[in-house]
């Protein structure tokens, strides 16, 4: 899997913005990565990319009403060749449980942006 990402983290209510990248050739980190953990994040897009960039959600999936935070992340690029542009927040279960599965790619959820 080769990956070539943009991240883009902010938290709602504030103007604290990061930017990290994140480049995979053959599923294994590459030149010009910033990400805190290239591999781990590499090995998460190899495990997880495909549902989470690329599936439509179950229409008849419940998703608990919790919040997690006001972190949010922009991730744009491609993975494979596909273009991605997807927003994560964590303002349910459902896209709690996104986050979680990224959180290589997307850091924790701990606040620091």
């Amino acid at each position: 899997m080769d990956a070539d990402l943009t991240i883009v983290l902010t938290s709602a209510g504030s103007d604290a913005r990061v930017e990290r990248k994140l480049v995979c050739k053959d599923s294994q980190p590459a030149d010009g990565s910033t990400v805190r953990d290239a591999d781990a994040a590499c090995a998460a897009l190899t495990k997880h990319g495909e549902k989470v960039f690329f599936e439509l959600p179950d229409r008849n999936r419940i998703c608990t009403q919790q919040y997690g935070g006001p972190q949010q992340a922009r991730v744009t690029g491609t993975i494979s060749g596909r273009e991605v542009d997807k927003q994560f927040s964590l303002t349910d279960g459902c896209k709690i449980s996104e986050w979680n599965s990224m959180q290589a790619l997307l850091g924790s959820r701990a606040g620091e942006v």
